[in-house]
């Protein structure tokens, strides 16, 4: 496992087209809505890439899984990491995230996958609060307490990170009403 290297990469994946390790991939990860890269050589699993997460956050690799950005199953371990590395691989923990959305005074809970997206959560609320279809595109999620929008493509357990709940807010966000044409 020393071969493995855990690259931190705060600028997300701007270097991901960077060049390839001698005889090695860099595999762009995220978990707990932090970018960084791992470096594997093309003959190892995706339990490679498991274990040096595993190792270096203090967990079991039992307690963790990987999903591949835009699929939906998490990755067989036995999986060679050379098929599809050049995309963004989340990982995440096995529990699931109690999520609470709040939109006036009331309140509906759920449990989600970690790998789920937020505009998953943001369909189930719409149709939770029944709220009328034609205007569910005016309508986003927040932080509870918060102003700012998230983005629907993030995962519910990058913004749950090590806990197992979410609170979020169900929003009507800026409505264009025109402008004005000098």
């Amino acid at each position: 496992m020393t071969d493995l290297t855990l690259q931190d990469d705060t600028d997300g994946l701007k270097m991901e087209r960077s060049a390839e390790p001698p005889g090695g991939l860099r595999i762009p990860a995220r978990f707990e809505a932090r970018d960084f890269y791992i470096e594997v050589t093309p003959d190892q699993t995706i339990e490679h890439m498991l274990t040096i997460i595993a190792t270096e956050h203090g967990l079991r690799i039992e307690d963790i899984y990987i999903v591949r950005e835009n699929e939906d199953a998490p990755l067989i371990c036995e999986e060679p990491v050379h098929h599809g590395h050049q995309r963004r691989h989340h990982v995440h923990h096995r529990q699931p995230v109690a999520v609470t959305v709040h939109y006036q005074t009331g309140s509906h809970h759920r449990e989600f996958r970690r790998h789920a997206s937020l505009e998953q959560v943001l369909d189930w609320a719409i149709r939770a609060f029944g709220i009328d279809a034609s205007m569910a595109g005016e309508f986003e999620l927040t932080r509870t307490g918060s102003t700012d929008e998230l983005s629907l493509s993030d995962h519910v357990g990058h913004l749950a990170g090590k806990h197992n709940a979410l609170a979020l807010d169900l929003v009507r966000g800026d409505i264009a009403n025109g402008a004005d044409h000098a």
